[in-house]
């Protein structure tokens, strides 16, 4: 009995060091549900970097496609049509193009790292970006030239700025400087102020024209049940429209909550519910109502999270790669539960809500 309970007590202590070694080297990951629109917002900006760096991440991620996944797009889709502008623009104020950019990032990376006030290394960096299609780490550059470095530029540094990107009027117009998105107000901010030179690019299109697809599917789907819950708002059509329009809407209470603190609202389990419901013509929680097309946003879904799953992929590669302990990943709000239902499956994760951050 002895012997037995002996090697019974190893092993749970065994087990105990497993599961304590495991939650050492699990990857620590903030989902921070975003707005993309910030230009009116009355938000203390300041405060949510500081809740971030406190965080210490080494690592944030942003929702940019992946340089190497614009080559995948079809020429017409619109994440590369978008980023196609910005690039055919650089080019023409910049049309030398050298053998190899990749190497010249790296290059002109860790010479920002010993010294970050070499100005023309800096433009030419933002460059190659654009001519390599790494969208994230041109906008990152371009904020830290607009924001941090032309207030120091001699005049010749001024003249070359000009040539290598016209006017500010241009950028702004081309999207290329976007003072109200989340990255200018947030994470272009939180890297700068960490003294972190990049930031990680994690979307995924690869299921976007099916997406497309599934989602005009149930739009066409939901209108016809709108127009027979209008015909006969008592039928059982007009009764599951009018549970959904009760199921999202905010009370006057949670809006002045949100209201207050419009970041800390967006990370709350009632904000994840309603903005799938809005998202989603209801949502997963309206499955089998009368009249509801359960399958057709059953498909809809189904892309969905094809595409949060590829994004959380690229997060935890790339994290996995770099060793990197704990991590920030700025994204649009509806993404965030999804993301965190998907990671929360994974031993090597541990999701930390936003709101829990000191």
């Amino acid at each position: 009995m002895k012997i037995i309970f002996n090697f019974s007590l190893a092993l749970l202590l065994l087990i105990g060091v497993s599961i304590k070694s495991n939650a050492q080297n699990q990857i620590e990951i903030v989902i921070v549900a975003s707005s993309h629109d910030n230009s009116k917002s009355t938000q203390n900006f300041q405060a949510i970097i500081d809740k971030l760096k406190n965080f210490k991440p080494d690592m944030v991620f942003g929702e940019y496609l992946p340089a190497e996944d614009y080559a995948k797009l079809e020429n017409d889709h619109w994440a590369k049509k978008a980023f196609r502008n910005k690039v055919n623009y650089i080019n023409r104020l910049n049309p030398e193009t050298a053998k190899n950019n990749t190497t010249l990032i790296k290059k002109n990376q860790k010479a920002l790292a010993s010294y970050p006030y070499y100005h023309k290394t800096r433009m030419n960096l933002a460059v190659e970006y654009a001519k390599t299609w790494d969208r994230g780490n041109f906008d990152y550059q371009m904020f830290v030239l607009e924001n941090h470095m032309k207030s120091r530029f001699g005049k010749g540094e001024e003249k070359e700025y000009s040539e290598m990107f016209g006017s500010l009027d241009s950028l702004k117009k081309l999207g290329i400087i976007r003072p109200g998105s989340e990255y200018n107000k947030i994470y272009f901010p939180l890297i700068y102020q960490l003294g972190q030179n990049q930031i990680y690019n994690m979307d995924c299109q690869t299921y976007d024209k099916a997406w497309g697809q599934a989602w005009g599917k149930m739009d066409s789907a939901y209108k016809v049940l709108a127009q027979k819950a209008k015909a006969d708002s008592l039928s059982p059509e007009g009764k599951t429209m009018s549970a959904i329009d009760k199921y999202w809407v905010y009370s006057n209470e949670e809006e002045k909550k949100f209201s207050a603190d419009e970041y800390a609202g967006m990370a709350t389990e009632k904000y994840g519910e309603l903005i799938e419901a809005w998202n989603f013509y209801g949502g997963r929680k309206f499955y089998g109502y009368a009249g509801f097309p359960t399958e057709n946003l059953k498909d809809m879904v189904a892309q969905w999270v094809n595409r949060n799953e590829g994004m959380c992929k690229n997060i935890i590669e790339q994290a996995k790669a770099k060793n990197a302990k704990r991590v920030v990943v700025g994204v649009g709000a509806a993404h965030r539960v999804w993301m965190e239902e998907i990671l929360a499956k994974n031993s090597e994760v541990k999701i930390i809500n936003y709101n829990d951050l000191k």
